[in-house]
């Protein structure tokens, strides 16, 4: 079994810090405020409702 891997991100709207799973350990993340037409990533949504993109590089 393997065993989730997380990373802290911080919104970029209000530093408000969430968990992601990412695909592997070291996975660099990039944040971003759109959604691009490319690239494996993650949508977040942080409690106060700022919505944003976590692409895995």
């Amino acid at each position: 079994m393997q065993i989730p891997v997380t990373q802290e991100v911080e919104c970029p709207q209000c530093g408000e810090r969430t968990s992601v799973s990412v695909p592997s350990e070291g996975t660099e993340l990039k944040i971003r405020h759109s959604v691009a037409a490319f690239g494996e990533h993650t949508t977040v949504t942080c409690s106060n409702g700022h919505r944003y993109w976590v692409y895995f590089c």
